[in-house]
């Protein structure tokens, strides 16, 4: 299959610049957070998405595991978590990096149950009141999840108490039938699930490498690092001066750059997206060319019809150039053998 023109351009710059896998990549992302010596590094990350969606921070990490895919996969079919921690106080994490479009409001809900379901020590009282809590963040890249600019929404199950008695008016968004009815307010119900979404293509269009938030915050400083920042050494170093964690980042960022087999999977990952692309750009090219051959022959079928597609009234009027081009005949001409009434034929011109 020959490279499409996009396609041989990314391929000729990846190959002049050094390499910079993203840090949301599978692979890359279980090597610098996967992995037994990352329990530091993990913590500093989820710690620093909690303090800035108002959450209690984690304690020391105990438990820490990682699912990892096919190397250089994809698409992975069986439903998997990314990394999950286990902190002093039982708390569960589930930090996933989401690079693929799904529905991650479904894709959070059935992890968060998933683990609930397999963390909940055996025996529990009829009360429920021992439940773990349960933390699934998303670091979301690639399109845009919930609109609006904001890049961090933070969701748990919340109950809302009609005729509450307060004469409280929630406002139209919040309204389950959309209409104008006085109901109580929402208040929480169970802290047992949190969902923290983290949109980074947000982060990346509203900071660069010159705002000084960057090193002033370290909640941000993390983010905008993941988002892009991992580009940038100059502004990577100069973090990585103002707060430790970042360093450590940055540090387990330039090992896993160094790994040959992690080079191989992002080298067959690009492949086999660049494959993908090229077959998606033959596809299209195909259904245009199978949409002017049907235009064409529908064309001659049927001529003398006005209203018919777009697409088959070009493939009619391409059939009038080739007969005049091939075989020296006008317009009339090759309208006459075509069929194209004179009433029509002006519109007929007009696509020449």
């Amino acid at each position: 299959m020959v490279r499409s023109d996009e396609n041989q351009l990314m391929h000729e710059a990846r190959a002049q610049e050094p390499l910079r896998i993203p840090p949301l990549f599978n692979d890359a992302f279980l090597w610098i957070f996967g992995r037994q010596d990352s329990k530091g590094v993990t913590r500093s990350l989820v710690n620093a998405v909690l303090s800035r969606a108002g959450i209690p921070q984690i304690g020391e990490v105990v438990e820490l595991s990682a699912d990892a895919a096919s190397p250089g996969g994809i698409e992975v079919r069986t439903p998997r978590t990314d990394v999950v921690i286990v902190s002093e106080e039982g708390t569960l994490v589930d930090l996933e990096a989401q690079r693929e479009r799904v529905n991650v409001n479904n894709k959070a809900l059935f992890y968060a149950s998933k683990l609930l379901c397999e963390r909940t020590p055996k025996g529990i009282s009829s009360s429920y009141g021992s439940l773990p809590q349960v933390i699934v963040i998303m670091l979301v890249e690639g399109w845009d999840v919930f609109g609006g600019d904001s890049f961090l929404s933070v969701g748990q199950i919340r109950w809302r108490h009609d005729d509450a008695g307060d004469g409280a008016e929630v406002p139209s968004d919040e309204r389950h039938d959309g209409g104008e009815r006085r109901v109580g307010k929402y208040e929480d119900g169970s802290d047992r699930t949190l969902y923290v979404f983290v949109e980074l293509d947000k982060v990346r269009k509203r900071y660069t490498a010159n705002d000084e938030l960057l090193l002033e915050d370290e909640s941000l400083a993390w983010l905008y690092l993941l988002a892009g920042g991992y580009r940038d050494d100059h502004g990577m170093d100069e973090m990585m001066e103002r707060f430790e964690t970042i360093r450590e980042f940055a540090e387990r960022y330039r090992l896993a750059m160094g790994d040959p087999e992690l080079e191989r999977a992002y080298e067959r990952y690009c492949e086999a997206q660049m494959e993908y692309n090229d077959m998606v750009i033959e596809g299209q090219r195909w259904a245009r060319k199978q949409g002017h051959d049907e235009g064409l022959e529908e064309g001659r079928k049927d001529g003398r019809k006005q209203g018919r597609k777009e697409g088959r009234k070009e493939g009619l009027a391409d059939a009038v150039g080739r007969l005049m081009r091939g075989s020296g005949m006008t317009s009339d001409e090759a309208m006459d053998m075509l069929g194209i009434p004179s009433e029509e034929r002006q519109e007929y011109l007009k696509l020449l």
